[in-house]
C-alpha cells in the first residue's frame, strides 16, 4: 500500500468495526462469572482462572501473529480471528463441566490474538499522519465493542438461558467476511522486513524503554482485567442489592451497567488520550492520567449507589487514555515491526495482567474482596510512578533512528 498522508476513513472505520466485533465477543466471559459462580460452585482463584487462561491465549500469544503480520502480512489471518472468537466464545454455554469450560475458554481466546497485531499493524498504514487518532478510534472500537457485550449478556441469558448464546454467532461471522473483503492489503516490502536475528538486534536497541513500556501496559492490564474480573463478583455482593423492577430482583442490571460504564469510557477516554498524544506528547499523557485514576478507583468502591455509576466512568475513562499512546511508543520503538510492536502491547503485556489476576483471585480468597480491590489500585499507582520513567518522545525516535535508515 503506497505510504502517504491521506486519512483513509473507510479502512479505518472497517478496522475499528472488526477490533468492536472481536472485542463484543472476547468480554462475553465477565457477565457470565457470576453464573458460573453458582453453576459450578466456584471460590475467587477458580474464577480468576477463567480470566487468566482466556488472557494467555487471546493476549499473550500475540506476538507470534505479529511477527506473521510483519513477515507476511496476511490480512485473511485477521478475518479468521473475528469468526474464529465469535464461534469460541458463543459456545461456552454449552461447556459440560468447569474443566471444559477452562479448555474452551483457551482455544476461543486464540481469534483474538489473531485479529489484534494484523489489524493494528494496518491501522498506521491507513492513517495518513493522522496516527494518533487512527489508534485511537480503533482502540474504541474495541473498548466501545467490549462494554456492549455485558449488557447484552444479562439480558440474553436471563430471558433465554445461557444455551441462548450460539445465537450470538452469526454477526461475527459475516464482520469476519467483510475483513477479508475490504480490508487493506498488507503489501511487504521483503527488502524491508525483518528476520528473526534482525528483529531481536532492534529489540536490543532499545531494550531499556522496551522494558519499561510493557511492564507499564502489563500493570495498567493487571489492573483493569482485575476490575473486569471483580466488578460483577463484588457488586453481586455488595452494591445494587435489593433493586427491583415490577417485582424482579435487578441487582444483575445494577452491576452490568457498572461494567458498561467502565469499559464505555475507556473507550471515550482512549479516544481523548489518542487526541491529546498527537497534540502534547504520549508521555506528558500516560504519566497524569494513571495516577489520576487511582483516587477515583478508591471512591467508586466506597461511594453510595447513586454515585457509583459517574465515578466508574471518570475512573475509566483517565485509566484508558492512555492505551493509544503506549501502543504508538512501542511501534516508535519498533518502526520495522509494528505488527510485532502491537502484539507486545495489546497482546504479550495484557496477557502478563491478565494472569496476575490469580494473584488478585488468592488476595480476594484469603483477605476479602474489597482489599483484592485495595491492591489493585495501589498497582495502578505503581504503573504511573514507573511510566514517569520512560524517556521523551523525542530521546526514543532518536534511538530508532538508525533502524529507520537502515
Amino acid at each position: 500500500m503506497k505510504n502517504n498522508s491521506a486519512f483513509d476513513s473507510f479502512r479505518v472505520m472497517l478496522l475499528a468495526l472488526g477490533h468492536f466485533t472481536v472485542d463484543v465477543y472476547a468480554n462475553l466471559l465477565p457477565p457470565l462469572l457470576p453464573v458460573f459462580y453458582i453453576m459450578y460452585s466456584l471460590n475467587d482463584t477458580a474464577i480468576s482462572l477463567l480470566t487468566a487462561v482466556f488472557s494467555v491465549t487471546s493476549t499473550l500469544i500475540q506476538p507470534v501473529f505479529g511477527y506473521v503480520a510483519d513477515k507476511y502480512g496476511k490480512k485473511w489471518i485477521a478475518a479468521l480471528g473475528v469468526a474464529w472468537v465469535s464461534v469460541g466464545m458463543c459456545l461456552l454455554g454449552e461447556a459440560p463441566g468447569y474443566m471444559a469450560l477452562v479448555i474452551m475458554v483457551g482455544l476461543a481466546g486464540i481469534g483474538s490474538s489473531m485479529y489484534h497485531p494484523q489489524a493494528s499493524a494496518m491501522v498506521p498504514r491507513v492513517s495518513g499522519n493522522r496516527k494518533g487518532l487512527g489508534m485511537s478510534l480503533f482502540m474504541a472500537g474495541g473498548n466501545i465493542g467490549y462494554s456492549l457485550m455485558p449488557l447484552i449478556a444479562v439480558i440474553i441469558v436471563a430471558i433465554f438461558g445461557v444455551h441462548s448464546l450460539i445465537w450470538l454467532i452469526p454477526p461475527g461471522i459475516i464482520v469476519g467476511l467483510l475483513i477479508y473483503l475490504y480490508a487493506p492489503r498488507m503489501d511487504v516490502d521483503r527488502q524491508s522486513t525483518l528476520d528473526l536475528k534482525t528483529l531481536f538486534a532492534s529489540f536490543k536497541t532499545v531494550k531499556g524503554p522496551l522494558t519499561t513500556l510493557i511492564t507499564v501496559v502489563s500493570l495498567r492490564a493487571w489492573v483493569c482485567m482485575g476490575m473486569i474480573t471483580f466488578i460483577p463478583i463484588y457488586y453481586m455482593h455488595g452494591h445494587f442489592q435489593g433493586w427491583t423492577l415490577l417485582g424482579y430482583d435487578i441487582a444483575g442490571i445494577g452491576y452490568a451497567i457498572t461494567l458498561f460504564l467502565f469499559i464505555l469510557a475507556d473507550a471515550i477516554g482512549g479516544i481523548i488520550g489518542g487526541w491529546a498524544a498527537d497534540r502534547w506528547g504520549k508521555k506528558k499523557v500516560t504519566v497524569p492520567t494513571l495516577l489520576a485514576a487511582a483516587p477515583f478507583f478508591f471512591l467508586t468502591f466506597i461511594a453510595p449507589d447513586i454515585l457509583v455509576w459517574p465515578l466508574i466512568v471518570i475512573a475509566g475513562g483517565l485509566v484508558y487514555a492512555s492505551i493509544s499512546p503506549t501502543t504508538l511508543q512501542a511501534q516508535e520503538m519498533l518502526p520495522r515491526s509494528q505488527g510485532m510492536a502491537g502484539g507486545l502491547t495489546l497482546g504479550f503485556a495484557n496477557g502478563i495482567g491478565g494472569l496476575l489476576v490469580l494473584v488478585t483471585g488468592m488476595i480476594s480468597d484469603y483477605l476479602g474482596r474489597f482489599d483484592a480491590i485495595l491492591s489493585l489500585i495501589l498497582i495502578l499507582v505503581i504503573a504511573g510512578l514507573i511510566a514517569a520513567m520512560l524517556p521523551p518522545d523525542k530521546v526514543k525516535v532518536e534511538a530508532v533512528a538508525p533502524v529507520v535508515r537502515q
